[in-house]
């Protein structure tokens, strides 16, 4: 077909397009159809599909809104395709390319104020909008002319007409650029024709658009507005439903940024084959794994609220589920081996953080005596163990010794003498040092044998070996699950997984669903694909969902969560960056809170101007103390932070394990702070977070450190934690350092490109 040489929009088209998220971004296919109108080649079945009319006129097109009447003073925007093109970017560019145009044309028609993306030149009638992130490398930019022929049309069509001439990477001639009015006059007269209002359009049969006005009242956590929906499935992307769709004995993984709906994609994935089973009158019994016992019951409650319908009935034989850690599915296949007691801690989190206090009495005995090993092990180890900050190396040993020793080399000295390493670990350079390092895990083996205790990596292993036997493998079918559910899978290390393929009923196929951002994979730094298809078993190819679309944060806490991971990628190679160019999906008309970054005027006062920080922010942005977090990244300053609380009877409510809605619940109770170590935030989100002690020096916290290894894990832990802090967001995101201490190394991209406002010596 012939490309059409201009489209005219009026203000009530426009409005219908960005207030309907299935058009915000191409994980809903119906934003293919926009595409198509927005590109110069749409037909009349696309605008119906998007539930507006396409009228062609002259040369071009016109697009209204359903049932849009004349009037003689009409607010208009053109697109001239004769001169502007999108063919050299990608659809999902595309798209937001569109959504940004239109967006500041509703800004510049209600007089409602600008954004860091759009420009207006001074002394000049032009605006320019960049519509991707500027730390994405890309330079494209629209150009819109604001008075193209103003003087002849302000008497004959009231209004304000814009003319969009330019789409590309080039600054063109500025202020004196020329440009042609011929397909802008076409569509100023084909908007206020009167003649192509007389009939009412009929209803398009192929509409079936979802805006933005889910109600969530009453609901504990709002997570991705599908949770309080009457029919969640109409808020789904196609991208989703094609993810729940997909059948539940084959291997398929569920991959996107934070907030991008993962967590309640497998909780409707696994209730879609629990009816399926159940309407073919087949038993099936799935696992679902969740890394923690505070997220296996916000699990549950995503079960019980997305299925008000009450088919997920425990007493259901047709349909059962059973919400573990693997933990708990070890303890069960253990129970007559192990007891309770024997486990460093019921819990797999705070398990992992005994660990690490073991590990600190270990190493301050072979710190002690370091010099007695001086002529033995490489500089660079020796100089890390002297002057690094001793909980920092009781980290990298923790990392080394569940990743390596445990993981890789089945605890044995021959194996890891000449076994591989992570990229980014302990610096070690010698067998030497490979003999120093083990000879501390088997001190650490020593005292967890004193204490008859286990740790998650013994429990795993020791649970392998149960299920890899012959009687296990005789029971398997009747006692193994259908299918297996996993979510945040990037919070599970290789021991862990290995067992997970033992579960099923079948030992040649590999029916598991997970979900992953490896970005929140908080410290684990040796991940890779390989390494987690060999453990988890799979060895067929899987089905991948790769969702784009942020539907939690607002677009410029996503702006600010990609600057944050495009720096992490940008220093480490194997750091993954799961924010695309066009992750937006935005709330409607309303305007954007823009990230804020205090820097304190008074280090002693830091965690007074915190609390009165969260104060503000109740008052005057009309939240509840419970809707907004404060999140230490320093459990120094976390244990000051309970202190002053205590002191000056301010209530709180610690989150103290990951993804604690218990601990939420308390405090909207008792009108509580919350507080919280940004370790423990994954799976929570807020109507805004505070961010406290965020300041070079102490994120990341490099304080007493040398040694370039420890500095590269400190670097890289960062900004995994600092993406997962900002991304609990909805709307708000506040972080506050101290002016003496300068800015973050982590929030240096974001605040060259203008993705945070900063305001220095500030005082709340």
């Amino acid at each position: 077909m012939k490309l059409t040489e201009f489209l005219g929009i009026t203000e009530e088209s426009a409005k219908a397009i960005i207030s309907n998220r299935e058009l915000q971004s191409i994980d809903f296919e119906t934003s293919l159809s926009l595409i198509n109108i927005l590109c110069g080649r749409g037909e009349p079945q696309d605008a119906g599909a998007i539930g507006l009319r396409l009228t062609p006129y002259k040369s071009g097109q016109i697009l209204l809104s359903p049932g849009e009447q004349y009037n003689a003073e009409k607010n208009t925007i053109t697109i001239d395709f004769e001169t502007l093109s999108f063919s050299d970017v990608s659809p999902a560019m595309i798209l937001t390319a569109i959504q940004k145009l239109l967006r500041f044309a509703i800004k510049f028609w209600n007089n409602l104020n600008l954004n860091n993306n759009e420009y207006l030149p001074p002394g000049s009638t032009k605006a320019i909008i960049f519509p991707f992130p500027i730390t994405a490398g890309t330079s494209y930019r629209l150009t819109i002319e604001r008075n193209a022929g103003e003087r002849r049309l302000s008497k004959r069509f009231l209004g304000k007409h814009l003319l969009t001439y330019k789409f590309g990477t080039t600054e063109g001639n500025g202020a004196k650029e020329e440009f042609s009015t011929t397909n802008f006059n076409k569509s100023i007269e084909a908007i206020f024709d009167r003649t192509l209002y007389k009939s009412e359009p009929e209803p398009s049969p192929q509409s079936s658009l979802v805006f933005n006005t889910t109600n969530l009242d009453g609901e504990q956590l709002s997570t991705s507005l599908l949770l309080g929906a009457e029919d969640p499935y109409k808020k789904l992307s196609s991208k989703q439903i094609e993810f729940i769709n997909k059948p539940f004995n084959l291997p398929s993984r569920i991959e996107g940024p934070a907030g991008s709906g993962k967590t309640i994609c497998l909780v409707l994935k696994c209730l879609h084959w629990l009816r399926e089973a159940h309407g073919s009158g087949n038993a099936v019994k799935f696992l679902f794994i969740v890394p923690s016992q505070e997220m296996a019951q916000n699990v549950q409650y995503f079960f019980e609220i997305l299925d008000r319908n009450q088919s997920f009935d425990k007493n259901n034989d047709y349909q059962k589920v059973e919400i573990k850690t693997l933990q708990d599915v070890c303890s069960d296949f253990l129970k007559n081996d192990i007891h309770e007691s024997e486990l460093l801690d019921e819990d797999t989190f705070e398990s992992k953080n005994i660990q690490l206090l073991h590990l600190v009495e270990v190493l301050q005995e072979y710190i002690s005596d370091l010099a007695g090993h001086k002529e033995f092990i490489s500089k660079e180890l020796y100089e890390f163990f002297e002057k690094d900050d001793l909980f920092k190396i009781a980290e990298l040993m923790r990392h080394e010794i569940s990743v390596v020793i445990k993981g890789r080399c089945d605890e044995t000295f021959d194996n890891y003498r000449l076994v591989s390493r992570p990229a980014y670990g302990l610096p070690i350079n010698s067998e030497e040092d490979r003999r120093f390092i083990f000879d501390i895990f088997n001190k650490y083996s020593e005292i967890l044998n004193k204490l008859s205790q286990f740790d998650v990596d013994d429990i795993a292993i020791s649970a392998i070996s149960k299920l890899d036997s012959p009687i296990w493998r005789r029971r398997r079918n009747q006692e193994g699950y259908d299918a297996i559910f996993i979510d945040e899978v990037h919070l599970f290390n290789m021991n862990e997984l290995s067992l997970v393929h033992f579960l099923t009923k079948n030992s040649k196929t590999t029916p598991i669903a997970y979900a992953i951002d490896l970005s929140q994979a908080l410290g684990d730094i040796a991940w890779n694909d390989a390494e987690f298809y060999e453990s988890i078993g799979i060895t067929s190819s899987e089905e991948k969902t790769t969702l784009s679309a942020v539907f939690r944060c607002s677009p410029s806490i996503t702006d600010l969560a990609f600057s944050i991971t495009s720096h992490g990628a940008n220093i480490f190679t194997n750091f993954d960056n799961p924010i695309s160019q066009t992750p937006y999906i935005y709330g409607g008309l309303v305007e954007e809170e823009a990230p804020q970054y205090f820097m304190l005027n008074n280090q002693k006062t830091l965690l007074e101007q915190t609390f009165k920080a969260a104060e503000k922010l109740r008052t005057t942005k009309g939240l509840k103390r419970h809707q907004i977090a404060i999140i230490f990244f320093d459990r120094f300053l976390f244990s000051e932070a309970i202190k002053y609380a205590s002191d000056n009877k301010k209530p709180i409510s610690q989150i103290l394990k990951r993804g604690d809605i218990e601990a939420i619940k308390t405090a909207e109770k008792s009108s509580a702070n919350i507080v919280a170590i940004s370790d423990y935030v994954g799976g929570l989100e807020f109507e805004a977070v505070i961010l406290a002690g965020v300041d070079k020096g102490r994120v990341p916290n490099t304080a007493n450190i040398t040694s370039t290894a420890s500095k590269m894990y400190q670097n890289y832990i960062s900004h995994n934690r600092l993406y997962v802090a900002v991304t609990r967001a909805k709307n708000i995101v506040w972080i506050i350092g101290e002016e003496i201490r300068g800015s973050s190394e982590v929030l240096e991209s974001a605040v060259h490109n203008n993705k945070i406002i900063v305001q220095k010596t500030y005082s709340f």
